[in-house]
């Protein structure tokens, strides 16, 4: 057997156990979660029993759906609508990377949050699924230092490593400061925020002010605690100066043993590093950010991507493209890192191939990204749709919405145990919030079902 033979079985044989890995976790989403069943399981629901996992499941050679038949179906169900909406959408067979359905799937749209998708990916192959980002303090005489690494998810409490959101705390970074100061001598401080990380990037012009108005975006800061809110809740109001809020916090916990006034803010070039607390993995982090499609901690990936290649903070959503486009995307414009800027130009194409090659992936935190999705009917963003009993559980899949935008993109196995990759795009001139999305979710069903066979 020559070289190239070798190589070919090895690369096919890879591809087979990767692909294994993933349709084992659309099978068993419940173990795959990483938090309680019961937390998101809603009262309502009838779980569906488990289909047992059979070796023809993750069987290579399963019949892949026709794509005349399957086109007959999806054409039907994503046709044109009178109000003018229209749909474009591509389904790709993972193992292989045969397209299976193409309805202008190469036209850029509006991703919405489906570019959260290429946020992980670009979040964790250019930082790593096990980084871990600092928040420390730094001592420079009388002045202390609370310097901002990126860690938008600290809690105000003890450091509580059971979830990424408080995964480092507040008060156990306040208690390690106050002993470290303790044991110099040092009764009293004045408390500087270095807060200077991304620049002056808390914004972005291109998004809508009605996006600060309706809660769906506050200014970006490298130091928030809970994702820039006020308190645990997603429901909770964005704080227009979170990382002030953490200098309070900080201070006050700190105060119950030194004495604290405030400094100035920016960047601190001095000091010596006396304690830090570090987030959660990045992978965990990133997982929380598609499970609630958190627009926060979306910016603030992208913002980091964009300094580890070098380039300004501002300048994220360039940062995700360039990543993206090295995983097989290509075409797009992307002006942020979220998918609240309608201006974000993606296909449904690229985003398939950011989707197949995260799963085909050697790296094992670009394989994980795959089972950080929402599941179908029982968590996050899904956990109320795509409930019924041919998909409950078994469609893990990235939501977006805007006005006149709804996206969907994810994957899922069709009745014959093929994995497939999809994103199914919405758009609607008229402007209204999300439109169709049962359309989109009877597309995904019809995928799912799906066999297909000529």
């Amino acid at each position: 057997m020559n070289t190239a033979a070798r190589r070919a079985i090895t690369l096919g044989v890879a591809i087979v156990a990767v692909v294994a890995v993933v349709v084992a976790m659309l099978l068993a989403p419940r173990f795959f979660t990483g938090e309680p069943e019961a937390s998101y399981t809603p009262a309502s629901a009838q779980l569906a029993a488990p289909s047992p996992v059979a070796v023809r499941d993750l069987d290579p050679e399963a019949v892949q759906p026709d794509p005349g038949i399957l086109a007959a179906k999806l054409d039907a169900i994503l046709a044109d609508k009178p109000d003018r909406t229209s749909f474009s959408a591509q389904v790709v067979d993972v193992a292989t990377g045969n397209v299976l359905y193409d309805k202008n799937a190469a036209a850029n749209g509006t991703p919405a949050s489906s570019l959260k998708v290429a946020t992980a990916i670009a979040a964790l192959d250019a930082l790593g699924g096990g980084t871990q980002l600092s928040t420390s303090v730094l001592l420079d005489g009388g002045t202390l230092i609370l310097r901002g690494g990126g860690d938008v998810l600290l809690g105000d409490g003890e450091s509580d490593p059971a979830h990424p959101k408080g995964y480092a705390g507040l008060a156990t970074l306040a208690k390690q400061t106050a002993d470290e100061l303790e044991k110099r001598g040092i009764s009293e401080v004045e408390l500087w925020l270095d807060d200077s990380l991304f620049g002056d990037a808390h914004s972005n012009p291109d998004w809508d002010k009605s996006l600060f108005t309706s809660n769906n975006i506050g200014e970006v800061y490298p130091i928030a605690h809970y994702a820039g809110r006020a308190g645990q809740s997603t429901s909770t109001a964005y704080q227009s100066d979170a990382a002030q809020q953490v200098r309070k916090v900080f201070a006050r916990a700190l105060g119950e043993r030194i004495a604290v006034t405030e400094g100035g803010r920016g960047p601190y070039a001095g000091g010596e590093q006396i304690t830090e607390v570090k987030s959660a993995p990045l992978r965990d982090v990133v997982k929380h950010m598609l499970l609630v499609s958190d627009n926060y901690i979306a910016e603030t990936m992208g913002r980091l991507v964009a300094l580890k290649r070098q380039m300004p903070a501002e300048q994220a959503g360039a940062a995700v493209a360039a990543v993206a486009a090295e995983h097989g995307a290509s075409g797009l414009s992307l002006v942020d890192a979220s998918g609240l800027a309608a201006k974000n130009q993606i296909s449904p194409a690229a985003l398939t191939a950011v989707l197949r090659s995260a799963a085909t992936s050697g790296k094992p935190e670009l394989r994980e990204l795959v089972y950080s999705l929402p599941v179908s009917g029982y968590n996050g963003t899904l956990m109320h749709r795509l409930d019924g009993a041919a998909t409950l559980g078994l469609v893990r899949a990235k939501t977006g919405s805007l006005t006149g935008v709804a996206t969907l993109t994810g994957m899922t196995m069709t009745e014959d145990g093929r994995l497939v990759a999809f994103s199914i795009y919405a758009n609607q001139p008229n402007g209204a919030l999300a439109p169709h999305k049962p359309t989109i979710d009877s597309a995904v069903t019809a995928i799912r079902g799906c066999g297909c066979r000529s």
